[in-house]
């Protein structure tokens, strides 16, 4: 089996990287921010109990590989317009996903939500 050569893996990173114009309330907001960037930091993440939290993709490549956050129960049709709006004008490569994770990089079948130390996290079962 042939390995890349250098130029083709920078060439690859480079073409998965860039950045898109952030868009706040529908408003194309004229900032640019990186591409795949994790719409969950302007989010409530608080939490006081299991019940508060919920689990949701965030893409975190142009390949499409996901990683499972935690936010709390309100905020999950936000992060996942943002994220959406946000990740818009990225380009999309043409590799495979890599393998679904959770926030703290494991890996699972299932992905729960738990409340910890007050902020929701996720966590591969």
């Amino acid at each position: 089996m042939r390995s890349l050569s250098p130029f083709v893996a920078v060439a690859v990173l480079i073409a998965c990287g860039g950045t898109t114009t952030a868009v706040d309330a529908g408003v194309d907001s004229g900032k640019k921010v990186a591409c795949w960037g994790d719409a969950r930091t302007q989010s409530d993440r608080t939490c006081t109990a299991n019940q508060d939290c919920a689990v949701v993709d965030h893409t975190n490549d142009c390949c499409g590989t996901f990683v499972e956050q935690g936010v709390r129960v309100t905020e999950v049709n936000n992060v996942i317009n943002e994220e959406a709006a946000a990740n818009a004008g990225c380009n999309i490569c043409k590799c495979p996903a890599g393998q679904t994770e959770d926030e703290n990089g494991a890996s699972g079948g299932a992905y729960i939500a738990s409340c910890d130390d007050g902020l929701c996290t996720a966590h591969a079962q």
